[in-house]
């Protein structure tokens, strides 16, 4: 329709173009038209614009633009978007031909919105969660965008079952439970047709029927009482009010759900009900109906006992009963006793029972009943209680304790005597049946007759007395067996002392005669109703077997025998502990007396040397720092528990010696000077009589570790042990005093000093070598011992070697040794020889004769060439001497000892001393090398020259 009327519009301005003169003169115009009448679409929703160039012509093309920008070109004048975007659209015609362009057209804006149309499903009334049957229900489709130029349609149930096309309104005129279920609507326009809404369920019931419930507490009531009626409509909801009826009849101001009748009468008996009302005008049906009942007047209770007796007896059951007339409950009783205001009981029951009444409860009793505000008494009921007659027990026969086939008689007496009373009789708590008379008599009792009686009164009324007092009956298993014994109760009994024999009839009774017997004999040597028998001081002759017999009435019984063993007190042994019987101050001793068999009843007395020491009880005697007042001659005795002592022990004697121990230092040997290497021992000896001994011994730089014995041996005597020696002896806790001291002075021994005799200018000639040894020390006659590489060589004992020339002799290392018969017995070992070292240092010798002819030769030729060319003749250098000899090296102040030689710097020599007798020095390291050196050959790798 909006499209007709467009270009019925377009019509009619060309035609006024061209009425109009002016109109002829205009250049052509573009229009832009929407094909519906709304600007505001939805991204999916397609769109169709139409460009008309006035005045019409089929000469034309149109171009559409959004925002300036072209985006479609066309013979066609209408142009389909189907997904619109938001901006001015304009539109352009061109002319086929001349392609001349109209100006724009009027823009149209259009306003796409981001998402699809937003519905909402509402329904009328809002708030409605439930609606009831017979109710008007309209739903009610909204866009929430813009809402021109749409259609409606409606939807029921899971399945979107199409129920109507009535717009955005849909109205249910009268619900039905049919009408339930969910609800849907859509909308379109043009060929756009967004999803349908979300879902609207419609929940419709029946109006609940109320149910009518009495709050207060009974539907019987007496006048003034309060009752509460509630009319409760569920779900619970403040859109309903209430109408009330009583007996049909409407009550009228009442329309709240409760019900209050705060003090009834007699006219508000009736049926009630009630009817909820909806404020959206639905009512309920009839609820339904509760009775009320009011009395004509107020209640008098009536009261009772039971038993219903004048006298009742302490300890019964007493039951008080409060009865209402009228058909009603829940009423609470309070009890009152005599004058009492205040109630002794408050419950809801309508009894009160005393379950043992007592002589307390005597009184006149009244109850009032009450609930809620209304209250009233009954009339007073008297209770009179007194104690039921309490029964005594008695022993009408002799004795509790009784033997099988004795008679026991007991008594049971109630007074005042009675014939309402019956009796029952008890053993150890267990009914005696068959016995109700007040007398037992038990002819001839059994073991099964023991136990604890009593008995008790039973009341024609079934009241019972408390239990009697008990008489205990003991009834024996068989017939007396007497137990001795003897005191004191010991395996042995000493002489002279009391010893008391006793019968004792196990069971307790008594009225017994007691016959004693030794041995085998078979008459008593005592009769008496004594059960003890006593011996005032024993001797060894009342050892034996004693027995004893017990007797009353036709009663008796024997013992078993009883054994008295009698001796003299035993001999202690006095043993000495410790080691030693003679000490000295201060050292422990310890004495121990020794009593058998062993037994902890014994204490002990001691004695020295006659005279008791008071305060040691113990078995043994400990004195642990003895002086010069403990010496004596020590005994023992033992004291039994008893009051027996023992004769004295053996005598054990102690000697404690007044002076401290001095122990006597010797020396062996004797020497007062010791050569170094020779053994000394020394003697540490405690002359006292005395023993176990151990020593400490001392020199003057402090106590020596390495012996405790009473010798201490220097094995090979050295320049440290030129000292003082002293000792020091001692035993568990005690030392002596301090040894006199012994002074040893070590001398060393002489030295040997072993010397090449072989001259050198032999040294090139001959095949074997001449060693020498000297000691020095011109006091002794000297023996001499040499060593080849440390082993002695035996059958020499002169005081010069001869070694051949052989390498194997040449390289083994030779010492020797002073030796005699007497002391000194040897002198020191000199230092070592390798005649290897000679061999080297010919060859030395030849290379250096031969480095002399060259040296000569070339002297010779030089001479010749500085006379030929005349300048002055210079002087041959003379050789000097490649070795130092032995003495030259002994005189050597810069040497501090044998094994320096080698390490210290040489000083040159005359020529002229080159052939020294001395041999060579040759250093430790050298000799040692050689040693470890391969055969070589002529050299054998040694060299040694001055000036290296």
């Amino acid at each position: 329709m909006a499209l007709c009327d467009e270009r019925f519009i377009s019509v009619i301005a060309v035609l006024l173009c061209l009425v109009q003169e002016a109109c002829a003169d205009e250049p052509p115009k573009a229009q832009l038209t929407l094909e519906h009448n709304w600007t505001k679409v939805y991204p999916t929703e397609a769109v169709t614009v139409r460009c008309d160039v006035y005045p019409p012509s089929s000469n034309w093309t149109h171009t559409l633009h959004r925002d300036g920008e072209v985006i479609g070109t066309g013979n066609d004048s209408k142009f389909s978007i189907a997904s619109p975007k938001t901006g001015l659209y304009t539109c352009v015609g061109v002319h086929k031909e001349n392609a001349a362009k109209t100006e724009p057209s009027k823009g149209i804006l259009l306003e796409v919105y981001e998402n699809g149309p937003n519905l909402s499903l509402t329904s009328e009334p809002a708030s409605a969660s439930v609606l009831y049957t017979g109710e008007k229900v309209t739903l009610k489709c909204t866009i929430a965008e813009d809402s021109k130029g749409w259609t409606y349609w409606w939807y029921k149930g899971q399945d979107k079952t199409h129920i109507s096309n009535t717009g955005s309104h849909y109205i249910l005129t009268t619900v039905t439970p049919a009408d339930r279920g969910p609800y849907w609507c859509q909308v379109g326009r043009e060929n756009f047709k967004p999803d349908y809404s979300s879902p609207l369920t419609l929940d419709i019931k029946d109006p609940p029927q109320p149910t009518l419930e009495l709050k207060s507490r009974w539907p019987k009531v007496f006048p003034s009482e309060k009752v509460i009626l509630k009319c409760d409509i569920q779900p619970p909801s403040s859109d309903w009010s209430y109408k009330w009826y009583r007996s049909r009849q409407e009550i009228i101001g009442e329309n709240a759900d409760t019900l209050l009748m705060s003090s009834v009468r007699t006219g508000d008996t009736g049926q009630y009900t009630c009817q909820g009302v909806h404020n959206r005008h639905v009512e309920t049906i009839l609820s339904n109906n509760v009775s009320i009942n009011v009395y004509g007047q107020r209640p008098k209770p009536a009261q009772s006992k039971h038993p219903d007796a004048a006298v009742i007896y302490t300890e019964e059951r007493v039951t008080l009963t409060c009865h209402v007339t009228e058909d009603s409950r829940d009423w609470q009783y309070s009890w009152f006793k005599d004058q009492a205001q205040t109630p002794f009981s408050n419950t809801s029951e309508s009894t009160y029972t005393f379950p043992s009444v007592a002589l307390a409860d005597s009184g006149d009793y009244r109850c009032e009943v009450q609930r809620a505000n209304l209250s009233v008494a009954s009339d007073s009921l008297t209770l009179t209680v007194k104690d039921p007659p309490q029964p005594a027990l008695e022993l009408k026969s002799r004795w509790p304790k009784v033997f099988p086939s004795e008679k026991v008689i007991l008594k049971c007496d109630i007074q005042p005597p009675s014939s309402d009373w019956s009796y029952k009789w008890y053993r150890s708590g267990q009914k005696i049946n068959g016995e109700n008379t007040d007398t037992l008599l038990m002819s001839s009792v059994g073991t099964g007759d023991t136990g604890q009686y009593t008995c008790q009164g039973v009341h024609n009324r079934h009241v019972e007395t408390i239990l009697s007092n008990n008489v205990s009956i003991n009834v024996y298993g068989q017939r007396p067996k007497p137990a001795r014994s003897k005191h004191p109760d010991a395996a042995v009994i000493y002489t002279e002392e009391r010893v008391t024999l006793t019968c004792h009839v196990t069971e307790d009774s008594r009225d017994w005669q007691y016959s004693w017997f030794k041995d085998q004999a078979q008459t008593p040597f005592s009769n008496t109703n004594e059960s003890t028998y006593t011996f005032p001081s024993v001797a060894l002759a009342d050892s034996g077997d004693y027995r004893c017999e017990v007797q009353r009435g036709h009663i008796s019984g024997a013992s078993d025998s009883l054994i008295l063993t009698v001796k003299d007190p035993p001999q202690p042994a006095l043993v000495l502990q410790s080691p030693w019987p003679k000490v000295f101050r201060s050292e422990k001793v310890i004495l121990k007396c020794d009593i058998q068999p062993p037994s902890s009843d014994w204490s002990y007395k001691w004695h020295r040397s006659g005279q008791e020491i008071s305060g040691e009880k113990a078995d043994t005697l400990l004195m642990s720092s003895v002086g010069t007042g403990d010496t004596g001659q020590y005994t023992c005795q033992g004291v039994h528990k008893r009051h027996v002592e023992t004769i004295l022990s053996n005598n054990v004697s102690i000697n404690v010696y007044d002076n401290k121990a001095l122990p006597t230092l010797t020396q062996h040997p004797s020497y007062t000077s010791i050569y170094m290497e020779e053994q000394v021992t020394f003697m540490c000896e405690v002359e006292i009589d005395s023993t176990g001994w151990t020593f400490m011994w001392f020199s003057s730089h402090g106590q020596i570790q390495d012996s405790t014995t009473m010798n201490y041996t220097i094995q090979s005597a050295a320049t440290k042990h030129n000292d003082k020696f002293w000792c020091i002896a001692q035993r568990g806790g005690y030392r002596s005093e301090k040894s006199t001291s012994l002074e040893v002075k070590i001398l060393p021994r002489p030295e040997t000093v072993l010397t090449l005799e072989t001259g050198w200018a032999d040294i090139l000639t001959v095949d074997s070598l001449t060693l020498l040894c000297d000691v020095n020390d011109k006091e002794f006659q000297w023996n001499y011992t040499w060593y080849r590489d440390g082993n002695a060589l035996e059958g020499n004992i002169q005081r010069d070697l001869h070694v051949k020339a052989t390498k194997e002799s040449y390289r083994s290392e030779y010492k020797c040794q002073g030796a005699r018969m007497e002391r000194p017995k040897y002198s020191m070992r000199s230092e070592a020889f390798i005649a290897n070292n000679i061999v080297l240092k010919r060859q030395v010798l030849l290379s250096i004769s031969g480095l002399l002819v060259v040296g000569i030769v070339l002297i010779i030729v030089g001479c010749v060439y500085f006379k030929v060319t005349r300048k002055p003749e210079k002087e041959t250098p003379v050789e000097q001497d490649l070795f130092f000899s032995m003495a030259e090296l002994k005189s050597r102040g810069d040497i501090a000892s044998t094994s320096d030689l080698c390490q210290t710097e040489m000083v040159d020599k005359p020529t002229e001393k080159a052939e020294s007798e001395d041999p060579p020095c040759l250093s430790e390291e050298l000799l040692k090398e050689v040693k470890e050196q391969p055969n070589e050959d002529e050299t054998d790798g040694f060299k040694s020259f001055k000036g290296l």
